[in-house]
């Protein structure tokens, strides 16, 4: 019996991890897109979000300073950020 409250409270623990871990760093939603694209040297994170039902539009998430930017990201200008963010990010 012990053994399998062990085993129970693990998979719960891992099960809590795998959850809490944060897939983006934005948590809510944008709702529109907005005007500014920042410059590369200014941008400390960014992510994606997915038209999956729970957002209502695709965007690139910039973490600039404080703040997070909503990008469009079929803009020609997100797309060169991202693939050059992404470049950074594999040469490590």
């Amino acid at each position: 019996m012990k053994q399998v409250l062990v085993v129970l409270m693990c998979l719960g623990i891992i099960s809590f991890v795998a959850l809490a871990a944060p897939s983006q760093i934005w948590k809510n939603c944008c709702r529109k897109y907005s005007q500014r694209i920042p410059q590369l040297h200014r941008i400390k994170e960014y992510a994606s979000q997915e038209n999956d039902g729970r957002c209502k539009i695709k965007a690139v998430i910039f973490k600039v300073k404080n703040h997070w930017i909503c990008s469009n990201p079929d803009n020609g200008q997100v797309k060169k950020l991202v693939e050059k963010l992404s470049q950074k990010e594999r040469k490590g």
